[in-house]
């Protein structure tokens, strides 16, 4: 019996110990194990900057690879790091708020695939102006022009032009850059948009376009024209070369066009040109009349009253002569 145990027992060892030693030496072939000989990581890797100068790195944009629809954010220093175990090839694109994205194509030729990108700001419409002009003139002349103005920031300093566009009307109309205001503007007459009175625009949404140099088109905003003021304002006096001190009182007739406003009043010298050579700005629509603050020399003048509604339409009186002692 003890010699039967002794054998039952060097029999177990010698299974345990085969089955050991088989164990050790399976085939890895699990593409995730680590220790498989034939296993390939395929890396991407690179950093994220600005397009423009100086260069500064971009942290949280994606980076993704659609092959194998995987993705990764950049850390603070802009950097990123993919690894996949295909050798698929296809494409690896960026994406940020803000910023208009990037991609490339990869052909694998390594197990390491190294790219910097470099990211154009998208334009930006920091504001926008949209107004109507009416001038009133004698004998019974109304001139109306519509004014636009756009501010625009673009870091990558790559702005090509700026448009005014509305697909339905076919209108397509540039902006000239203002190098004294840094405006985006122009002043339009009915002509321009082939129409015969500005009032067909109102209520017409209007797009903000700006194309890059490198011919990509960015819709940064939008307006439209709330108004035209078609009321007339009544000056009273002085007129028709009244005699006046030299500082004067202007008065005009209550105005009444049914929405708020404020008035906005110059005097001009008779010279040719004429200039400013007094003004207020900002009167209250309850207005009716004013007092020069300052001297006027002697001589003669003209003077003008404005009407300008909360969208900056603007509506101007005819001009009334007058003459300083």
């Amino acid at each position: 019996m003890k010699k039967f145990l002794h054998q039952l027992i060097f029999f177990v060892f010698v299974i345990v110990g085969s089955l050991i030693q088989n164990s050790c030496d399976a085939p890895h072939s699990n593409p995730f194990d680590p220790a498989n000989p034939d296993k390939k990581v395929y890396t991407i890797e690179g950093y994220v900057y600005t397009f423009s100068l100086p260069r500064a790195t971009l942290k949280n944009a994606l980076v993704f690879w659609s092959p194998e629809n995987i993705g990764s954010v950049t850390n603070s220093n802009g950097y990123f790091k993919i690894e996949t175990f295909s050798k698929k090839e296809g494409w690896l694109t960026v994406k940020l708020d803000g910023y208009k994205p990037d991609s490339i194509y990869i052909t694998w030729n390594s197990t390491k695939f190294y790219r910097d990108f470099f990211l154009n700001q998208i334009p930006k419409l920091d504001s926008i102006e949209f107004y109507s002009i009416l001038l009133n003139h004698y004998p019974n002349i109304k001139n109306v022009n519509l004014i636009v103005r756009a501010k625009i920031t673009d870091k990558d300093n790559d702005i090509d032009s700026v448009f005014i566009r509305n697909n339905s009307l076919k209108v397509n109309l540039p902006l000239e850059y203002n190098l004294q205001s840094k405006f985006y503007e122009k002043e339009f007459s009915e002509f321009d948009f082939g129409i015969d009175d500005f009032s067909e625009l109102i209520g017409i949404k209007f797009d903000v376009i700006v194309k890059d140099l490198s011919g990509h088109e960015y819709q940064v905003g939008s307006e439209k024209l709330n108004r035209i003021i078609k009321e007339e304002i009544i000056l009273e006096w002085p007129v028709n070369y009244d005699s006046t001190s030299s500082k004067p009182m202007l008065i005009w007739r209550r105005f009444v066009p049914g929405f708020k406003f404020t008035y906005n009043v110059e005097i001009y010298n008779d010279e040719f040109p004429p200039s400013v050579v007094w003004s207020k700005k900002n009167l209250s629509m309850e207005s009716t009349s004013i007092n020069v603050d300052t001297d006027l020399p002697s001589g003669n003048y003209f003077w003008v009253l404005w009407c300008v509604d909360q969208f900056l339409n603007r509506a101007r009186s005819r001009p009334a002569s007058f003459r300083v002692k």
